[in-house]
């Protein structure tokens, strides 16, 4: 499988196409035929098996009859007398009472009676196997001993079919003593007209007796010495039919321990299933041909336009990507084809603007370190500023210049997240500021526990919402009061600015809500604030207001508690 898989698209394909279009049809083509053979011969062996149950009640009818007029002629009185006496003056009567029982079954059967030393005094028939039978051996000898009928198949039966087959004797017994027999005889004629109904021209029927001797064979089967075959491949446990073109079913009969065999042609013969068998294969050659003519071609098609994009490919791959394939056709491979083309079209564009971003990045890096050089300007001006402030005893200035110097400081370093305690000291300098530039008139209230200073959280965060509520909540007043709080919940850090002025308008509200920037020239810390935090956190943990129910505004600001990694030593 593994080597099948390691092949080139051509041959995978290839395969594909069989293995789909003859697999299916392999596997119809069996089991249709499969189902075919199967199912008539189910129904022809059906249609034996019927036919075959009718000829046994046919034949176990006829032998029931013949037993009850046996035992009517060996129960009657007058029939006892006679064989007993031998007088023959009573020939007449006993003539009448024969024919009289024996009248259902004239044309079926021939009865006969037979004195104690098996001459046949009285018959329903002339038969060629004479007027006299042994009582030492045989038939006559068998019925002497048993008290029911007993039945005995006939070897050696007359030319012309008068002869009997099935002979079928009982004894007539008078005080204990025999004193005659009733003798049944079934000759060819009687056989055929017995199964004539239910056989047809192409079958034929086999009686057999308990030894599988030949009792009766239709005609078609007289001359086939079949018995002694069959019997062979029983005793051999091989099939009946041993594979020819015909089909045997057996059932045995009732009385007398007799079997009956329907032959059967076979509804298909072995030319009829070879020539099927030839059909069927030459349609999966052609099925075969006509898959691998279409898959080469196909894959022909399919081949050329992915050789020539493996082909692109490999050269994009070393560089060049000026490589184009020509889109040929409007299906698929031509679409890939043409954005290929495209992709390979806007990697060059993408390439030549990151060329042209990396050296305004170049640029902005060099202009920033030449700027690296001011901030330190700054802070000698400021201390200088500083000094002076003390020396000339105006400590304000010393003041607004140390802040303002600490809060450069934090503004320029390079850290996105400081500690909140680093934070809340920053907007301590900031407010310093602030009440030496407004004389004092608020005040900046810090509820924070000390186990919450160490949380990171985005640098100058703080300031410009305190600055906002100076700015704006204070103005036009005389004081007021901001306070900052933060508390824990689980997982979670809530930071809450809030102030007892003005409070912010409804205008105002609603344009932060719908992220409308301020005009030029207006104050942009709260929108800058909010996207800084939308940007580290989400766009749901932005900036949001709480409601106060009077004067005064009040944002709170909430952040995952994330504390800064401590090196292991």
């Amino acid at each position: 499988m593994r080597d099948f898989l390691n092949r080139s698209f051509r041959t995978k394909l290839l395969v594909s196409f069989l293995l789909i279009g003859m697999v299916p049809l392999l596997l119809c083509t069996v089991l249709m035929l499969g189902i075919f053979q199967s199912s008539l011969h189910r129904s022809v062996a059906d249609t034996a098996q019927t036919q075959l149950d009718a000829l046994c009640g046919d034949l176990d009818g006829l032998l029931d009859a013949c037993a009850q007029v046996m035992d009517r002629l060996r129960s009657s009185g007058r029939v006892r007398s006679a064989l007993d006496s031998g007088h023959t003056d009573m020939a007449q009567d006993i003539y009448s009472i024969l024919y009289d029982t024996a009248s259902p079954l004239l044309n079926d059967a021939a009865f006969s009676l037979l004195d104690a030393g098996g001459s046949r005094l009285y018959a329903t028939a002339s038969l060629s196997g004479g007027g006299c039978l042994s009582v030492d051996w045989g038939l006559l000898k068998a019925a002497r001993r048993s008290p029911d009928i007993v039945y005995r198949d006939v070897d050696d039966f007359g030319q012309g079919g008068a002869g009997s087959l099935l002979q079928a004797a009982c004894a007539v017994r008078e005080g204990g003593r025999v004193v005659g027999y009733v003798v049944l005889d079934l000759t060819q004629r009687h056989f055929e007209r017995l199964f004539e109904k239910r056989t047809g021209s192409a079958g034929g029927v086999l009686v057999l007796d308990a030894f599988w001797d030949e009792v009766y064979a239709s005609a078609s089967l007289r001359d086939a010495g079949l018995a002694p075959v069959l019997r062979e491949r029983l005793l051999a446990g091989l099939a009946l039919d041993g594979g020819g073109e015909y089909s045997y079913y057996v059932r045995p009969g009732g009385a007398g321990g007799l079997c009956l065999i329907l032959q059967q042609p076979k509804p298909l013969a072995g030319w009829v299933m070879r020539l099927l068998y030839l059909v069927a294969g030459v349609a999966i050659l052609l099925c075969l041909g006509l898959c691998a003519a279409v898959s080469m071609g196909m894959s022909r098609q399919l081949f050329a336009p992915i050789r020539a994009l493996n082909s692109a490919m490999e050269e994009v791959e070393g560089g060049n990507l000026d490589a184009r394939v020509e889109p040929r056709g409007a299906d698929e491979m031509a679409q890939l084809a043409g954005r290929f083309n495209r992709m390979t079209r806007r990697l060059e564009e993408n390439l030549e603007q990151s060329l042209r971003q990396q050296r305004e990045l170049n640029d902005a890096q060099i202009r920033m370190m030449q700027a690296q050089l001011n901030p330190h300007f700054l802070y000698n001006t400021l201390d200088t500023v500083k000094w002076l402030g003390k020396i000339h005893q105006v400590p304000e200035v010393a003041t607004i210049s140390a802040d303002l110097a600490d809060i450069l400081r934090s503004s320029i370093t390079n850290d996105e997240f400081v500690p909140l305690e680093q934070e809340l000291r920053l907007l301590d300098r900031y407010v310093e500021i602030q009440r030496i530039r407004f004389s004092g008139t608020f005040q900046l209230r810090t509820l924070v526990d000390d186990g919450l200073l160490d949380v990171l959280v985005p640098k100058l965060m703080l300031q410009p919402l305190v600055e906002n509520a100076i700015i704006h909540g204070f103005e036009d007043s005389d004081g007021g009061e901001i306070v900052v709080s933060a508390r824990e919940e689980p997982g979670r850090l809530l930071i809450t600015v809030s102030d007892d002025g003005r409070g912010m308008s409804e205008e105002s509200l609603r344009n932060f809500q719908a992220q409308i920037l301020p005009g030029p020239g207006r104050h942009l810390g709260l929108h800058n604030v909010d996207a800084i935090l939308r940007l580290h956190y989400g766009p749901d943990n932005g900036l949001r207001f709480v409601p106060t129910g009077g004067r005064g505004t009040c944002v709170r600001i909430t952040l995952p508690i994330t504390r800064r990694e401590v090196p292991s030593c």
